[in-house]
């Protein structure tokens, strides 16, 4: 499940919205957008956007999209919640790689 919480300025409140399903073309672009990080040489704001866009594009409401996710979350964050979501999305191999990489920290 997905979950992304956004600051609506109209209301002066934080929404919340959920995806319950993650379909695998989802996780086949969430790959492709690392595979195209890791080949192609892309500025920072070229990355967000590309982040911001492909976010945008796991959830079904028309109240996720590309300005909502800009507008609602605060700049010191949405590092943090646009790698969430993508980790969420991997599933289980994103958990795993994250746990040997700390793994490895604390064994050297």
């Amino acid at each position: 499940m997905l979950k992304i919480e956004l600051y609506n300025p109209e209301l002066d409140k934080v929404e919340t919205f959920t995806e319950g399903f993650v379909s695998a073309r989802a996780l086949r672009r969430v790959i492709e957008f690392g595979v195209k990080q890791e080949t192609e040489v892309m500025n920072e704001l070229e990355q967000l956007d590309e982040l911001v866009a492909l976010v945008a594009s796991l959830f079904r409401s028309e109240k996720v999209n590309f300005d909502t996710i800009y507008d609602g979350i605060s700049s010191d964050k949405i590092a943090e919640v646009l790698s969430g979501i993508l980790q969420d999305v991997l599933g289980g191999e994103a958990k795993k790689k994250k746990a040997q990489m700390e793994l490895a920290k604390v064994t050297e």
